[in-house]
């Protein structure tokens, strides 16, 4: 059996090796705070928050810009909408950065490519690892006269490191894949919050158009049913026809029709609204009218500086840019694989036995042995494999070089689109008031002379009709206003404008 005593060589490879380990870490880690580095706290190279955007570096192009973003713990449990309140935009934009499923993939994708570049920095520190064959073993060795018989307990405690000390660019190359995938990955995640932000605007001003057509309806059946009792009016008095009247109902049917056709919108718009928010659509969620807000104010900018701007600051162009650099990287890793790697490696360890040779001759040692090698690994000929893998990450590259084009002009041209949308949606929703109040002052011109026995039933229909109609139109062209100009703030790539 081994004695406990044979054990006190163990002490001097565990110190030997420990030491090795700590100073190839301290080499390693130069004057940079430890605690920060990738590898070791990935969640500082991400959002900490699925409802709060990755703040970039002025130069994503150095990792000694990012910027580290402390741990709040785990995010916000999803809100629940309560029906006993009316939620304005900003409380119903803050639910659904908690609750969109969207933010939530996004977020957690930026976390996974974060702790994937921590991994990739794994090859910079120097490998250790512990073994040890221990046991019992019984031999029959031939001698001239007799069989010998070997009886031995014995244990190979070794320590070993293996350090690589030249790889000619792959480590370096495959860091700055993962690290330029995880800038991607955090534009990536700023954008999705922009598209939840945007989505909650659109659908916040659906569900407020919707609530207003529901106005105008009762509105406009209530003109119906004053025309309908005009009409009878006069039918009393001999001074209008049974058909008169007839006709008179009928826009009172009409009427109570748009009405059932209004309310059914609306619900409409409280679905849709409870997806963009990321909660069930029951219960219904009611919201703060915006009969009195202002529109938006002029935009006096050209519509080129706005370009400019998206082409600056837009996270999703910004993460084609990212993959595109990342697939420069896999090219020169691919190149480099052609190369030797050159390494260190090191061991330590006892050789501690007991053994009984024909009795009664036992003798029990432990011997240290250890080593240390400057090794060469270099695969000369790989079947072609490398010179294809270096085709195919040409080749990748120039798919992300003509991704990152196509994102570029899909990025011009929605910001065109949406200052034009924005500049003709002004137009209209100037148009439209003035067509309400025209189209009041005929209907009330209309009515009067009506009773006054000046004008037809068709003309009074006729104008109840069109101010009914230009009701309409306004709380459209206002929807149709904000949303244009959340739209420019959402091309150009910022929460808000």
């Amino acid at each position: 059996m081994v004695r406990i005593g044979t054990w006190s060589g163990v002490s001097r490879w565990l110190g030997f090796a420990s030491a090795a380990v700590i100073l190839a870490i301290g080499c390693l880690n130069g004057c940079a705070d430890f605690a920060d580095r990738p590898e070791l706290n990935p969640a500082k190279w991400a959002s900490s928050r699925p409802d709060r955007e990755w703040n970039a570096p002025s130069s994503a192009s150095r990792v000694s810009a990012f910027e580290a973003l402390p741990i709040e713990g785990n995010p916000q449990a999803p809100s629940v909408i309560r029906t006993s309140r009316e939620y304005d935009l900003p409380a119903l934009i803050e639910i659904a950065l908690l609750n969109n499923p969207g933010t939530q993939r996004a977020w957690n994708t930026a976390r996974a490519a974060a702790a994937n570049f921590g991994v990739a920095q794994a090859p910079y520190y120097p490998q250790a690892g512990f073994s040890s064959d221990g046991g019992y073993v019984r031999e029959i060795i031939e001698l001239p006269t007799t069989p010998g018989t070997l009886k031995q307990w014995q244990t190979d405690p070794i320590a070993q490191m293996n350090w690589t000390l030249l790889d000619f660019g792959r480590r370096e190359s495959g860091s700055e894949s993962t690290r330029e995938r995880l800038i991607a990955a955090n534009f990536a995640f700023n954008r999705a919050i922009q598209d939840v932000v945007f989505q909650t605007e659109a659908a916040f001003y659906a569900l407020d158009a919707a609530n207003g057509a529901v106005i105008a309806a009762e509105q406009n059946l209530k003109l119906a049913e004053t025309d309908f009792e005009a009409v009878r009016d006069r039918v009393d008095l001999g001074l209008a026809t049974e058909p008169e009247l007839l006709l008179s109902k009928e826009r009172v049917a009409q009427s109570r029709f748009d009405l059932a056709n209004a309310q059914l919108m609306v619900h409409d718009a409280e679905a849709q609204i409870a997806v963009a928010l990321g909660v069930s659509a029951d219960p219904p969620v009611k919201i703060e009218g915006l009969e009195t807000q202002a529109p938006p104010p002029q935009f006096y900018r050209p519509v080129e500086a706005l370009i400019e701007e998206a082409r600056r600051q837009r996270p999703d162009l910004a993460a084609r840019a990212a993959i595109f650099r990342a697939s420069e990287a896999d090219v020169a890793q691919a190149r480099a694989q052609f190369f030797p790697i050159v390494g260190l490696s090191t061991g330590y360890g006892e050789n501690i036995w007991n053994f009984t040779f024909q009795a009664p001759r036992t003798a029990q040692t432990a011997q240290p042995q250890y080593s240390a090698l400057l090794t060469l690994k270099w695969d000369v000929f790989t079947g072609f494999k490398r010179l294809n893998d270096v085709r195919r990450a040409e080749d990748d590259r120039e798919v992300a070089r003509a991704e990152l084009r196509s994102q570029e002009l899909d990025t011009i041209a929605e910001m065109w689109r949406a200052y034009y949308e924005l500049d003709s949606s002004r137009s209209k929703y100037a148009f439209a008031q003035s067509l309400v109040a025209a189209s009041t002052e005929s209907y009330n011109a209309n009515l009067d002379t009506y009773r006054q026995g000046l004008s037809t039933i068709v003309e009074l229909l006729t104008a109840e009709r069109d101010l009914a109609n230009a009701r309409y139109t306004l709380i459209q062209s206002k929807a149709q206003l904000l949303t244009s100009y959340a739209s420019i703030a959402y091309a150009a790539g910022a929460v808000h404008q």
